[in-house]
């Protein structure tokens, strides 16, 4: 088997407590006075009141040429980044990711798929490919056991469960404000086959899709500080991303490998010839549905 954790040391340069100190001060700080995740050029701003408080300068000396999101890529592990296309960026505590996913006017918030897929897809198979993250490229690959010989720069991801899966589900429908007849509705649709599509389809129905996006974003992104923390693999701003508000959200979790079946037979019958085509029968109740449509 390959290792367990990294392997290396990291070379990234690290700001001293007090620096840390003043980032978790002005962070405080411009929490009271802002609706959501503090603004980066009103953050600097408090970063510099607190420096000289302390009677020092911001920049620190050495890093005088960084931008200030790289400033603050020193400070991963006590604040989360999200940079905006033609925008400023925000900055939220590190144990608070969900105000970056309730910041609507930026569109909604996204982990980077591979990541988020490599903490939320249950392993298939016997026996199953897992979930490996490598250092150098920052990337996830899946493998099989046998295929793990040499793979030093290799950091283990914990496979999803399907208890975790389902826990966390439960865990949502519990938190809602809703009526008890509706979230045992809910909840009772996760013991039915295809229990997750099922809980993704009445979430729709009752327009608490966003809401769910919202508090899975915030849960997976716990998961992943506590396995950077247990590993010592850097927390990463670019897994973070926005979407284009004015652009429904791409599929992902649940509702991903039902898109992707839909793609799959879409190219199967673009490759398929009339008379290949001829030969397929097609139920009554769905000849009726699409007439109907």
């Amino acid at each position: 088997m390959g290792p367990q954790g990294p392997i290396f040391t990291y070379n990234r340069s690290r700001m001293d407590d007090v620096w840390k100190q003043i980032v978790v001060e002005a962070l405080a700080v411009g929490l009271k006075t802002s609706a959501g995740p503090v603004p980066g050029a009103k953050l600097r701003q408090l970063i510099l009141k607190a420096a000289k408080r302390r009677d020092l300068n911001y920049p620190p000396t050495g890093h005088e040429q960084e931008s200030f999101g790289d400033f603050l890529k020193h400070f991963e592990s006590i604040a989360l980044v999200r940079r905006r296309e033609g925008r400023d960026l925000v900055v939220a505590p590190a144990d608070m990711p969900q105000l970056l996913a309730d910041a609507p006017e930026s569109g909604a918030t996204r982990l980077r798929e591979d990541i988020f897929e490599a903490f939320t897809r249950i392993p298939r198979g016997l026996p199953p490919s897992e979930p490996w993250y490598v250092l150098s490229e920052d990337t996830v690959v899946w493998l099989l056991p046998t295929e793990l010989s040499g793979s030093g720069e290799l950091v283990k991801i914990p496979a999803a469960t399907m208890e975790v899966e389902l826990g966390e589900r439960k865990s949502f429908i519990q938190s809602l404000d809703l009526a008890e007849d509706v979230k045992n509705r809910i909840a009772e649709s996760l013991g039915t086959h295809s229990g997750l599509g099922s809980f993704s389809k009445l979430l729709k129905i009752h327009g608490l899709s966003q809401d769910w996006h919202r508090y899975r974003f915030q849960a997976v992104v716990r998961r992943i500080r506590a396995w950077c923390t247990a590993t010592g693999v850097p927390w990463r701003e670019e897994w973070v991303s926005s979407s284009d508000a004015s652009k429904p959200l791409a599929p992902m979790g649940d509702d991903l490998a039902g898109t992707n079946q839909r793609q799959l037979f879409e190219r199967l019958v673009q490759s398929l010839s009339e008379e290949d085509l001829r030969r397929i029968s097609v139920p009554l109740d769905i000849v009726i549905k699409l007439i109907r449509e």
